[in-house]
C-alpha cells in the first residue's frame, strides 16, 4: 500500500495517503489507499487524527477511541465529518465519523491537549536487543518464494520470524524496533498521525505468536475497536520500540496492548485493540 521503487519514493507515498483534502465545512476526504481487499484501518484513524487535528485549536493529540463499524471499500473516497464537540482551555474534543458512499465505516473520537506541568513517571522500558544488533526484517524473512517484500517507508528489526508461534515456556510477547527509512516532514501532526497509523500495523502479532495463522479466515477476522493514548509529544525521527501482548482471548475476541518506546527509553504511547479472529468453516 506504501510501496515504493525507492525509499524516498515509498515515504512520498506514505505522507499523500495520510493527507486529507477540505471539503466545505469541517468535512474532509482521504485516499482509500488499496486497489483490493479491505481498507487499512489504521490509514482511517490516521486520517482521520489529521482531519480533527486541522479543527483543533492546539492540534496536540493526546488520545483517540474508535469503533470499526463495517471494513472499508478500496474503490471509494472516504469522508471524515468532524465535529466540533468542545474547546476548552485544556482539552479539545472532536468526533470523527468516516463515511463511503453514504455508509459509516469507523466512528472516532479524538482528544487533544494544551500541555500542562503536573506529575510525571513512567515504568522502565523492556530490556530487548539493540536494533543494530538485529537485521533488517525485509531482507532475513523474504516471502515465501525467497523473493523480498515490497519496498516500504518503515524498516522493522525483530529477533524472531514474525510468524514463529511461541514453544513451551517461551514468551508470546512481541517485540519490534520500527523506524523511517527516510525522515518524515517536520509537521507534528503528521508525526502523531504515522505514530497512530503503525499502531495499527503488525497488531495481530501477538496472536501469531499464540496461535499461528493456519485455519483463521482472513475474511473473518477484523479489528473491532482500537484506542490509543499519546503520553508525551510524539517525534519520529529514528528508532521506535513497539511491545506487543495479547494476554486474553475469548468467544473469538482478541485484547491486545501495545506500548510505544523510543530508544532512550521514553515511553510516548500505549494502545489497546479487540478484534476478532474467526476459524475458516472446518477447521
Amino acid at each position: 500500500m506504501f510501496e515504493g521503487d525507492t525509499p524516498e519514493d515509498a515515504l512520498t507515498t506514505f505522507v499523500s495517503l495520510l493527507s486529507v483534502e477540505p471539503a466545505g465545512g469541517d468535512v474532509f476526504t482521504g485516499d482509500p489507499g488499496r486497489d483490493e481487499g479491505r481498507v487499512f484501518g489504521g490509514l482511517v484513524l490516521g486520517q482521520a487524527v489529521i482531519a480533527a487535528g486541522r479543527t483543533a485549536p492546539d492540534p496536540t493529540l493526546h488520545s483517540i477511541h474508535a469503533y470499526f463499524l463495517r471494513g472499508g471499500r478500496p474503490d471509494a473516497p472516504i469522508d471524515y465529518h468532524v465535529e466540533r464537540v468542545r474547546d476548552g482551555r485544556t482539552f479539545s474534543s472532536r468526533r470523527i465519523l468516516a463515511r463511503q458512499r453514504g455508509e459509516a465505516i469507523c466512528d472516532i473520537t479524538a482528544s487533544y491537549v494544551h500541555a500542562e506541568d503536573g506529575i510525571s513517571h513512567q515504568e522502565p522500558a523492556p530490556d530487548v536487543p539493540d536494533p543494530e544488533t538485529l537485521p533488517d526484517a525485509r531482507i532475513e524473512y523474504p516471502m515465501e518464494d525467497g523473493s523480498l517484500w515490497p519496498l516500504g517507508p518503515i524498516e522493522w528489526r525483530v529477533s524472531q520470524p514474525f510468524d514463529k508461534i511461541a514453544g513451551p515456556g517461551e514468551s508470546t510477547i512481541v517485540e519490534e524496533w520500527a523506524r523511517f527509512r527516510v525522515p518524515l516532514p517536520d509537521d507534528p501532526l503528521l508525526h502523531e498521525a504515522a505514530l497512530v497509523l503503525a499502531s495499527d500495523m503488525g497488531s495481530f502479532n501477538g496472536i501469531e505468536r499464540r496461535y499461528g495463522w493456519a485455519g483463521f479466515s482472513d475474511r473473518g477476522s477484523a479489528s473491532l475497536d482500537h484506542a490509543m493514548w499519546i503520553h508525551r509529544p510524539v517525534r519520529w525521527d529514528g528508532w521506535m520500540l513497539m511491545i506487543t501482548n495479547t494476554p486474553v482471548a475469548h468467544a473469538a475476541r482478541a485484547l491486545t496492548y501495545r506500548q510505544f518506546y523510543l530508544r532512550d527509553g521514553t515511553h510516548v504511547a500505549s494502545m489497546a485493540q479487540e478484534a476478532i479472529f474467526r476459524r475458516e468453516r472446518g477447521a
